[in-house]
């Protein structure tokens, strides 16, 4: 039987099933069961049950990027390889922290299968693969050309894609060539599109707090003129609001005090209507790729390959349209009284809504070579060499400050024009005061790779397998935001997030593999693998793992693994640019050296005013640490029909996060005095090296009157990130596989996968206790298809299954009859001014969800080379539109579950040239 490469060791193997567990998605079955796109599928994943960051997200660092979170470890900690190659990261940092990579720019059409490896594996593959490794297969045996048309639109408007692709081959005696095209375009879709959750009226009733239930859902501002002298919105004139095309409504702003039970009217202003209507529910793309392999057999039995992937793409976003205000209160001399100004620019302003995205330009290029051969008659040999760059342009709207504040206040800034504050504008006056600003981001990552492998001597009871790997690498980032949007005389703002940092580093690893028969039906697996990368704390990182496959009987395959893993510390982590803010601090080792422990707050006396707060990298972090195991079988109950069940549990240690300024006060309190503000021991102290790091990160003044026992006034506190947090996941994997044949009605396949999550434990800081956040996950998925052949017809029908999430409210008090919450642990309304005081409402733990989606598709071979194909997307259109019932907030639903697309169609014409 001939031996291949599975993922997860780096030796060959005749089986497919290995001591861990691999999970194969092929080209065909992503087609099959209705997905867009590779990252489509992979979210489908059972493993994959952590949530990331989605579209809807205000304040995205990484708008045109999709981050994949194996086993709830988080998007940085999972391996993604291209071909067994590791890929450059994405340039931006994931929420302005930490390095991913990107699933979302790898083209269908180049993808044979993906083997997806959901355990440790650093000891095969070094950094990132603390939760697993996806090894994403291109093709490479291609013959003939075939060439895809595919269209679609969702059923509720909106979301129309377009997918062309051309994918071929050719071969001859010693060579072939494999090469693919690929253009794929979907539009964004806009919350107007989905009109049950485009404005602030679309709030759930029980989220709806006294004001809102008195006086009625106060909506966004959409152009306002506040006197901050007395209080009073100055109205608009009449039939200013109804100019705007719908996007503004005269409203009378109303508030309401509970406690008198009184309203007070703060006047009239323009409100919007539909504020979130131009939000981007889903980003849209525009992607185009190309891909090249080839290789060539040389006579002395040595082959050379080379391939080339190029993907560039138009990622486009938005939330709130445009505006403008007057930063604050000035004197309007044309009023006589210190006014404060917002105006939101419309659609019809600015020459479209389109006008209003951020644009996200991206190229990326993957360019590798190398030769491969034997060593005698045992040894196979790989060596390659191979260089990544990525590179995103991010594009956003921006008003200039100047220009805008002379346009609507005038040269003085001190008399505003009402006709331009309250009427339309032009497109062409709405051009003269913005700019679109630019914010760039590379990364770039060059390596070599020697791996060696085959089979040692025969032993007593089989051939003793083995691989090693000598690796080198560099990688580099560089983020370089709008120049003037920084420092103190920044031309104009973006609300997008800054992110600024660069730098560079080498990395060199060497691994060992053996594969070793005890028996003749026991096999164990051992590795190992040593990593140093620059720039980190401490000399390396080494690695090992093991591995048992006993096999009882020919259909019975028993296996566990035991696995350490590691992370290096992000780039960003590492090279962040210095930054700072001001903000005001509470100094606890002061408290507690004038013996006030239980009253450290600002109005004894102990608020730090305007503290100057920085934030930087810092190459003094030690790598991440964790390790994983698992057990379970596969059993091949009869011919066609297989189960596995495995149990898997990963911890980490040393897991990096962002300590903030209150942290290092409440520390270098701790380190000195022994006490927390309250005058309690930890249970959990920080580490002496911990004690040196946060004093060094606190500068004071001197003692003001050199008596003490007080220190001086904290002036300057350095935050940043630092090794402080722990998790520890387990859980449960379970799978069938079925196939059977029928004379009558054809070939069946069914495929069914399910995870359990079993624990899910976080700790904050070292000096904490573990917490359970299993509640705060879905703690189960499933997923499944069948499919269908006979003759010229084929069908699949799939479905998948995300268990409930929290309700937003979960763990908080019920609400009293009229909205209002009390505040209170045990929900008792302490407020001796409030209507209900002393009365008492009960926790809720209500969830939402399961969200299920079902998927069918069809296909007709209308001749040997043309066949259509049509795919229906969550057939039931299942989109949450009763909401999470105390989610007030937008986008309403419980999107970490939910899609707001609903049901979408497609059909597709695939011709074949052989």
């Amino acid at each position: 039987m001939d031996k291949v490469t599975v993922t997860g060791s780096r030796i060959k193997r005749a089986e497919i099933e290995g001591p861990a567990p691999v999970f194969t998605i092929t080209a065909a079955q992503i087609e099959k069961e209705g997905f867009n796109t590779v990252y489509d599928a992979l979210t489908t994943l059972t493993e994959a049950m952590g949530t990331v960051e989605s579209d809807i997200a205000w304040g995205q660092h990484t708008v045109n990027a999709s981050p994949l979170n194996l086993r709830n470890m988080g998007p940085g900690r999972s391996l993604l390889l291209i071909n067994g190659r590791r890929v450059v990261d994405y340039p931006l940092p994931y929420q302005g922290k930490s390095n991913f990579a990107n699933f979302n720019n790898i083209p269908t059409a180049i993808v044979e299968r993906i083997e997806v490896l959901a355990s440790g594996a650093s000891a095969i593959y070094g950094s990132d693969a603390v939760a697993g490794v996806i090894n994403v297969i291109l093709k490479k045996e291609f013959q003939g050309d075939q060439v895809k048309i595919r269209g679609g639109t969702s059923t509720r408007g909106g979301r129309d894609a377009m997918d062309l692709s051309w994918a071929g081959g050719r071969s001859g005696d010693n060579w072939s060539v494999t090469y693919a095209l690929q253009y794929f375009k979907r539009e964004a879709l806009p919350a107007g599109e989905r009109p049950f959750m485009d404005s602030d009226f679309d709030a759930p009733p029980r989220s709806l707090n006294p004001q809102d239930r008195t006086t009625g859902i106060l909506p966004s501002t959409g152009i306002r003129m506040l006197n901050t002298d007395t209080g009073m919105r100055l109205a608009p004139p009449p039939g200013a609001c109804d100019q705007f095309g719908g996007e503004f409504f005269l409203q009378n702003r109303r508030t309401y005090n509970r406690n008198s039970n009184t309203i007070n009217n703060t006047g009239w202003q323009c409100g919007q209507s539909a504020v979130f209507q131009h939000w981007t529910l889903r980003n849209g793309s525009e992607d185009r790729s190309g891909y090249l392999y080839a290789n060539y057999d040389f006579e002395n039995g040595m082959q050379g390959w080379a391939t080339l992937g190029v993907w560039s793409s138009r990622g486009t976003n938005m939330t709130f349209m445009p505006a403008w205000s007057s930063s604050g209160s000035y004197f309007d001399r044309g009023v006589g009284a210190n006014l404060d100004l917002v105006r939101y620019f419309t659609p019809q302003e600015i020459g479209g809504a389109e006008n209003g995205y951020t644009r996200s330009d991206e190229l990326s290029w993957d360019a590798s070579a190398g030769l491969r051969g034997k060593f005698g008659d045992r040894f196979d040999w790989d060596f390659s060499i191979g260089r990544a760059e990525y590179r995103v342009d991010e594009k956003f709207p921006a008003v200039l400050t100047a220009e805008a504040d002379r346009f609507f206040l005038g040269a003085n800034r001190d008399r505003v024009d009402q006709g331009r504050l309250w009427n339309p504008i032009s497109p062409q006056d709405y051009a003269s005061i913005t700019t679109r600003g630019k914010n760039r981001a590379e990364s770039w990552l060059t390596s070599a790779n020697f791996i060696v492998s085959g089979d040692l001597f025969e032993g007593w009871a089989g051939p003793i397998g083995f691989a090693g790997q000598l690796e080198a690498a560099k990688q580099g980032y560089r983020l370089a935001p709008d120049a003037n949007t920084l420092g103190d005389n920044r031309l104009y703002e973006q609300t997008a997030n800054i992110d600024l940092g660069s730098g560079s580093r080498n990395h060199y690893a060497a691994g060992i593999e053996f594969k070793i028969p005890l028996l003749k039906s026991l096999t164990a697996s051992v590795a190992g693998r040593y990593d140093k990368y620059d720039a980190v704390s401490g000399d390396a990182a080494s690695t090992y793992n093991a591995g048992l496959e006993w096999r009882p009987f020919s259909n019975l395959l028993v296996r566990g693994t035991y696995a350490t893993s590691f992370r290096a510390p992000d780039m960003h982590f590492v090279y962040a640019t210095p930054s700072t803010s001001v903000a005001d601090q509470t100094d606890y080792l002061n408290c507690l050296r004038a013996g006030q422990q239980g009253n450290c707050t600002w109005d004894s006396g102990f608020k730090v005013e305007d503290a100057e707060i920085s934030r930087q990298g810092t190459p003094d972090l030690k790598y991440e640490t964790g390790n994983s195991w698992t057990a379970g079988f596969v059993w091949d109950i009869a011919d066609g029909l297989s189960v596995s069940t495995d149990y898997w549990r990963i911890e980490l240690e040393d897991e990096i996060d962002d300590i903030g300024a209150d942290d290092v006060l409440l520390d270098e309190a701790y380190c000195l005095t022994g006490k927390t503000p309250t005058g309690e021991r930890r249970v959990s102290p920080p580490s002496s090296d911990r004690c040196k790091l946060q004093l060094s990160r606190v500068t004071r003044g001197a003692d003001p009157d050199g008596a003490g026992p007080l220190l001086g006034p904290v002036t300057e506190i350095r935050t940043g990130p630092i090794n402080r947090a722990a998790r520890n996941v387990e859980g449960i994997d379970a799978s069938l596989k079925y196939r059977f044949s029928t004379a009558r009605w054809g070939d069946f396949s069914v495929g069914l996968n399910y995870t359990n999550l079993l624990k899910l434990e976080t700790q904050s800081d070292g000096s904490a206790e573990m917490e359970d956040k299993r509640t705060d996950e879905p703690r189960s998925k499933f997923r499944g298809s069948v499919n269908w052949q006979r003759d010229k017809w084929n069908a699949t029908v799939y479905a998948d299954r995300v268990g409930s999430v929290p309700s937003v409210r979960f763990g908080g008090c019920r609400e009293f009859a009229d909205g209002y919450v009390p505040s209170s642990d045990d929900c008792v309304d302490n407020d001796a001014a409030s209507p209900t005081f002393g009365q008492k409402t009960e926790k809720y733990y209500g969830r939402v969800g399961p969200a299920i989606t079902w998927n069918l598709s069809a296909g007709y071979q209308i001749t040997d080379k043309a066949k259509v194909n049509v795919y229906v997307s969550n057939v039931f259109d299942e989109v949450n539109e009763d909401k999470d019932p105390y989610k007030k907030d937008f986008a309403f639903i419980a999107d970490r579950i939910f899609s707001p697309v609903g049901r979408e169609v497609a059909i597709e014409y695939v011709l074949d040239f052989n």
